[in-house]
């Protein structure tokens, strides 16, 4: 699902999903991932890239490190954090400009703006494992998506979309397949159900997250 905003509307959020064959082209690359060295790393394995889209067309922004401020992350706040970068192969499949396209259009992002990706897969061995460490936050971004690529031997993980950090969930969701949110950072708060193994065995669940901010 793509929607065509006009630009006097304000963006909320948006749900979707991405195409059978984007997410058979995408998940095989998530068995690839590099361990983590960081406090995360116990449960969440993770490369990380910059890119901007014109036309259609990505383009791989110089590496950097990647670092939130202690007031938006508790968990990890205020620490450099170099990570790996996304495989080329993955870069240069057509399902993964696809990605981009969708959330450059869905949350009205113009061409050449900095998108930051960060690949995911968050694993539980034996016992349950935080899916998100920081409890009901927001990233500090304008913009955020949340792209779930597969689910295995897993129960729990919902991703939980809230108005603000006190309130229950608005949204509550067990994304799976390629299923998507896409948020206004500013305006919501998200969180996510920690996971555990359904039958005592690794379970996973894989995710891109995409983030950015506008350009003015």
């Amino acid at each position: 699902m793509i929607t065509n905003k006009p630009k006097t509307e304000a963006f909320y959020l948006e749900l979707g999903q991405l195409t059978s064959d984007s997410v058979r082209h995408l998940a095989p690359s998530f068995d690839h991932l590099p361990p983590n060295p960081y406090a995360d790393g116990e449960f969440r394995l993770r490369r990380y890239s910059r890119f901007s889209i014109e036309q259609g067309k990505l383009h791989h922004l110089p590496s950097q490190a990647f670092v939130q401020d202690e007031s938006i992350n508790h968990f990890q706040g205020n620490v450099v954090r170099s990570y790996e970068e996304i495989d080329e192969n993955i870069v240069k499949d057509p399902a993964f400009v696809e990605l981009f396209e969708h959330f450059q259009k869905m949350a009205s992002i113009v061409d050449h703006t900095p998108i930051e990706v960060h690949q995911l897969r968050i694993f539980a061995d034996h016992k349950s494992a935080e899916v998100a460490p920081e409890g009901v936050h927001q990233d500090g971004f304008d913009r955020i998506g949340i792209y779930v690529m597969q689910r295995y031997n897993i129960q729990g993980g919902n991703i939980n979309v809230h108005l603000d950090k006190k309130s229950p969930a608005l949204i509550s969701h067990d994304f799976d397949k390629g299923e998507f949110v896409v948020l206004n950072d500013r305006k919501f708060f998200h969180s996510a159900q920690p996971i555990k193994p359904v039958d005592g065995d690794q379970g996973y669940m894989d995710i891109f997250v995409l983030t950015a901010n506008l350009v003015h």
